[in-house]
């Protein structure tokens, strides 16, 4: 009697998680299927993917494995540690690294697309995706950023673990409280840009009204995640911080400021497996090139603000600039084989139907829920798009790659699955003709803009300007 018992109870979980185990295991089996036919060999696994791989090994010193070993400076530990079980693989099976990193990459697709985005798109509209509209959504991310599957960049586990953190804040509970501080802390590690989803994230957590245990469980997961990252700095570099740090010397630059005085000379930057164009693909900003050349040096963010203070005009154009052309996919992968490859034109012009949607739609529901919903009811989905767009502001007037922007092209991509209905279309013929023109005319500015910037490129070989 309590064996069928125990095989109901076995059943009624079944029951209850199947669907979630389905989208779990749908982009996994995607993603290790394509993956090995993408195209990209062993020997195209180079600049930062890897970087990131080779930065596994420093864990290990004289056959003995220990996180005090590792001594990279702006770069955290954790990303190197999650590649362990990828680096393992290769090692037992005898793989290419690429091989091991494709693994990991199909395991963060499916968390990403199987649990991170349908947990994102409930906590903003308090509704779960249908199946078709989450295999719609499934079918669009893996047109636009299928290959970047193939590479252990940081970009997506970062924002996955950051999603899953900003889910687990919404839920009641210690355990949650525990799982969202080491996915946050986790994701900042990971990407030291997400420390700007900290006031989202705060606020979130202040709206559950948690009592002190919940509270201290945050803590503890993020000191578990951070602990080893303050203990890595004070053992090699004598600094006294959970953070990654920002420069690799005392005397060096941050590395953010640098990126902020190339993001004034670049309008747009692709790292290239191009024969033509070996390693970069870089779009200039002639306009910010001068500005910067006439300015005094600049050696610190202070000066930098008083220099784009000075022209505040510029520094906003660019920044937009830099926006549009992050969010302008021209490739499906961070590292381009042909400048031209097929379907580029139809890949780029359904991107400006889609963000152009996205972002009427969400603007739409916004403008609706502003109206129809008290402001209390406001204040959760506030907080999340709070954490996720806070950092996305922060990178714009860098040199932008395009998965700098990922965050909010998969949240104007939820817009488009979420919130798209046939019946928003005006029923009359004048108005659909109304529609059809300014959706042309949307597509027809995006063209004239991309084509803009691709008319800088500049020559094979040029370095990044300084």
């Amino acid at each position: 009697m309590q064996q069928d018992n125990s095989e109901g109870i076995v059943s009624q979980l079944w029951r209850q998680h199947r669907p979630l185990a389905g989208r779990l295991a749908l982009p996994l089996l995607l993603y290790l299927i394509y993956l090995p036919l993408s195209g990209y060999q062993p020997a195209d696994l180079r600049f930062d993917a890897g970087q990131y791989w080779e930065l596994g090994l420093k864990f290990f010193r004289d056959g003995h494995f220990s996180l005090l070993h590792y001594d990279e400076p702006v770069r955290g530990y954790l990303g190197p540690l999650l590649l362990q079980p990828g680096r393992l693989l290769t090692h037992l099976l005898h793989w290419p690294a690429l091989y091991g990193a494709r693994v990991l990459g199909a395991g963060w697709a499916a968390l990403l697309f199987g649990l991170a985005l349908p947990a994102t798109w409930q906590g903003l509209s308090g509704r779960w995706l249908s199946h078709g509209r989450w295999l719609l959504l499934l079918g669009l991310t893996f047109i636009f950023w299928r290959d970047y599957f193939n590479f252990p960049l940081s970009d997506v586990p970062a924002l996955t673990l950051l999603l899953l953190g900003l889910a687990a804040l919404r839920r009641p509970g210690w355990g949650w409280a525990l799982a969202a501080g080491l996915c946050l802390a986790g994701a900042t590690n990971l990407r030291p840009i997400y420390l700007a989803a900290l006031p989202g994230g705060l606020w979130l957590l202040a709206l559950q009204r948690p009592r002190a245990g919940q509270v201290a469980a945050v803590l503890l997961g993020a000191a578990l995640v951070l602990t080893p990252q303050f203990l890595i700095n004070q053992h090699h570099f004598h600094r006294p911080t959970p953070l990654v740090l920002a420069a690799p010397g005392p005397a060096s630059r941050p590395l953010y400021l640098r990126q902020l005085l190339w993001g004034t000379t670049i309008q747009r930057f692709e790292t290239s497996l191009i024969p033509a164009y070996p390693r970069t693909l870089i779009f200039a900003d002639s306009a910010g090139a001068r500005a910067l050349a006439a300015a005094p040096p600049i050696a610190t963010y202070g000066q930098f603000l008083v220099f784009a203070g000075q022209q505040p005009v510029a520094a906003g154009g660019r920044s937009l600039r830099h926006l549009f052309n992050a969010l302008d996919l021209w490739f499906p992968t961070p590292y381009p084989r042909h400048l031209h490859p097929p379907g580029q034109a139809a890949l780029r012009l359904l991107n400006y139907a889609l963000l152009g949607s996205g972002a009427a739609l969400l603007l739409a529901a916004g403008g609706r829920a502003l109206r129809r919903r008290p402001r209390p009811a406001l204040a959760a989905p506030a907080a999340g798009l709070l954490a996720l767009l806070l950092p996305v502001l922060l990178v714009l007037p860098t040199a932008v790659e395009c998965r700098f922007l990922l965050p909010l092209h998969l949240l104007l991509l939820l817009g488009v699955v979420g919130l798209s209905r046939v019946e928003v279309l005006p029923r009359r013929w004048l108005g659909r003709l109304v529609v059809v023109a300014l959706l042309l005319s949307w597509l027809g500015g995006c063209w004239q803009l991309a084509q803009a910037t691709a008319g800088q490129l500049l020559p094979p070989g040029s370095a990044v300007p300084e």
